[in-house]
């Protein structure tokens, strides 16, 4: 989070790596930005298209990253509901589909997608969630009513006009060059800051927030350019406290659309692994101390989650021809699930399950991963790290 209040923006801006703009995350365009009620957005206008009765939404978000990948998630909205999630052009003509989810008993849910927009991808837009009553939740922003910040910040990349396909193409573009650009606007006071990146040198460039009805709220004047075509606007607080707010940012020359709030997919997706662990006998750790513990021996153990929800295990050192079974622990302690993975140890007492299925496809998950014994409920070995 970026910190730039009154009086010592100047400070903060001669030193751009305090405020994340160094050359690697201006030029990553990617696209983050928290989900508001569609009936809550005010600025720049209401949204005309929202459902007549509004889900209820304690928090949530989108993102895309230069990797193509979307993530969305939801927190407190309606319960066992199923959502439809859109990428849709700010002024609602073109609308592509991502995919869709369902929340559970608490109203929390979400999905991701690997590598979803290919690469090259230049999009530009909002993300649209949807239920069987009509548009019930879209990106934008929140300024915070007491200065408490609850929800994530709004940070999408700055794209070209021109260059945008996604979910189509746009009009009144003009040609200027941008190698990169990135737009912050905190939750907590509703400071903001655009940063542009070889653009046409010399050059200002009129800043507004566009709703998709046509109405607009101005933010400011980016520029001029120097030399380099680099530019960075500071408004501190650009939104009073409270706003709730929804659109596609636009940069203008002249009365033309230059750049706009979006993203650029610009590296080739890589499969990552999603998680990976060594493990530790679970009388051993002393921070915290742990309760509920067997007293199984390990030398080495570890486990892997494979991006494709594949979980995978190896010990060494643990108890010979034993079989353990795999748990995995959420976050919230709301009770172990049995992953139905076995390990059973070698006369050596190591194991190596390989690549077991576990996680479906979309799954968000938060927790960890204890090995039991098969017939008994103490914790033989927990995720953790030794410090020598």
């Amino acid at each position: 989070m970026f910190q730039f209040p009154g009086k010592w923006a100047a400070t903060f801006l001669a030193v751009p790596l305090a405020l994340g703009l160094g050359a690697g995350l201006a030029c990553a365009q990617t696209f983050d930005e928290p989900l508001e009620k569609c009936q809550a957005v005010t600025t720049p206008a209401p949204l005309p298209t929202c459902a007549p009765v509004q889900d209820p939404l304690v928090g949530g978000g989108a993102t895309i990253s230069n990797q193509g990948d979307v993530t969305v998630t939801v927190l407190g909205a309606a319960t066992n509901t199923k959502y439809s999630v859109s990428f849709v052009s700010n002024d609602g003509t073109q609308t592509l589909a991502i995919d869709s989810f369902k929340t559970g008993a608490a109203g929390n849910g979400g999905l991701r997608k690997d590598a979803f927009f290919k690469f090259g991808t230049v999009g530009a837009g909002n993300v649209v969630l949807t239920s069987s009553s009509g548009e019930e939740f879209v990106t934008g922003l929140t300024v915070a009513p007491n200065g408490i910040e609850t929800r994530r910040d709004f940070q999408p990349g700055i794209v070209r006009c021109t260059d945008v396909t996604v979910p189509g193409a746009l009009t009144n573009c003009g040609s200027d060059s941008l190698a990169g650009g990135r737009i912050f606007i905190e939750e907590d006071d509703g400071a903001l800051l655009i940063h542009v990146s070889g653009a046409r040198p010399s050059t200002s460039y009129t800043a507004i927030l566009l709703s998709p009805n046509g109405t607009s709220a101005p933010l400011g004047t980016v520029g001029p350019t120097n030399k380099a075509g680099s530019a960075t606007l500071v408004v501190n607080p650009a939104f009073p406290a409270g706003t709730v707010a929804s659109g596609e940012v636009v940069l203008q020359s002249s009365g033309t659309n230059e750049f706009v709030s979006g993203f650029k997919v610009d590296q080739k997706f890589v499969r990552p692994k999603v998680s990976a662990s060594y493990l530790e006998p679970c009388g051993s750790v002393t921070d915290p101390i742990l309760g509920n513990c067997g007293s199984d021996p390990l030398n080495e153990g570890s486990y892997k989650v494979e991006a494709g929800g594949q979980v995978s295990l190896t010990l060494k050192g643990a108890n010979p021809s034993t079989n353990y079974e795999l748990f995995f622990r959420p976050l919230d302690d709301s009770g172990d699930q049995d992953t139905g993975i076995a390990i059973a140890t070698n006369a050596l007492g190591n194991a190596d399950t390989g690549l077991k299925n576990f996680f479906t496809t979309g799954t968000i998950a938060s927790g960890t991963f204890v090995v039991k014994h098969e017939s008994d409920s103490l914790d033989q070995f927990v995720a953790g790290y030794e410090i020598h």
